[in-house]
């Protein structure tokens, strides 16, 4: 492909699909390891205010991972499409502004809302330098 902006485009759809196929796995997986607790609708205002304080911490650590997972695998997907560093953080972008919105839905620990904000930037940074060779600036 022979026109920059194209690529950069196609790049940041397939690291968006990439990153949201990941967290889907990711959370799936935690899901299946840690069931939610019998008796919570997660459709009822009431039961989504105390969901944080019920659920056991591997459940949260499972959310935050697929997070970062989900991150670094839509980044680095950008990255070595595009062979550019820019669509990764779009991509990066998209999932900070996801976790914002995941996080305020319902109550989350701070220490989450902390790692819904910071981890795409690490999963970014740690994605351009593991294609420092691939990527022009």
């Amino acid at each position: 492909m022979q026109v920059p902006i194209v690529r950069a485009v196609l790049a940041t759809l397939a690291g968006l699909v990439a990153a949201i196929a990941t967290v889907g796995i990711v959370e799936m997986t935690g899901h299946t390891i840690f069931p939610p607790p019998g008796g919570l609708d997660v459709t009822n205002p009431a039961d989504q205010a105390r969901l944080m304080d019920v659920i056991p911490l591997g459940a949260k650590i499972a959310v935050v991972a697929a997070w970062f997972l989900g991150a670094l695998a839509g980044c680095a997907v950008a990255a070595w499409l595009s062979r550019s560093i820019k669509p990764g953080w779009i991509v990066a972008g998209f999932l900070v502004l996801g976790g914002m919105y995941t996080t305020q839905m319902f109550p989350h620990p701070v220490w989450m809302v902390v790692c819904a904000v910071a981890l795409p930037i690490v999963a970014k940074l740690l994605a351009d330098r593991l294609l420092a060779a691939r990527l022009s600036s």
